[in-house]
């Protein structure tokens, strides 16, 4: 078996390309040619661990507002964190098990970010 790896990855957004990585992450195009690498026929085995209510950017300017924060045009609004391990980390595992890395992952996220 190959060495498995976590990985956690975190970029930063300002503004228009937020609706691009919504498009991405919520995987609303039949075909990406800046990654065809995605296979969109198993998006289907996808799940959220956090729903949005809302587009992307709204969420993001609500809880903005929420937090009392001041903006400008160029300020960073959302800040996504990518979390996945190697592929082989994920072979003969079942889907609960899955799971349970993602929510352990974003677990582990709330507990170390500042507010």
């Amino acid at each position: 078996m190959n060495a498995q790896y976590g990985i956690l990855r975190f970029a930063k957004y300002k503004g228009p390309e937020i609706g691009h990585i919504e498009a991405h992450n919520e995987r609303t195009k039949e075909k990406y040619a800046s990654n065809p690498d995605v296979d969109v026929s198993k998006s289907k085995y996808n799940f959220h661990l956090v729903k949005p209510k809302r587009k992307y950017r709204a969420e993001a300017e609500k809880q903005i507002a929420e937090k009392g924060c001041r903006t400008r045009s160029d300020s960073v609004r959302v800040v996504e964190a990518l979390v996945t391990a190697s592929p082989d980390f994920f072979k003969g595992k079942k889907r609960a098990e899955i799971k349970e890395y993602f929510s352990y992952a974003l677990e582990f996220i709330k507990a170390h970010q500042d507010e």
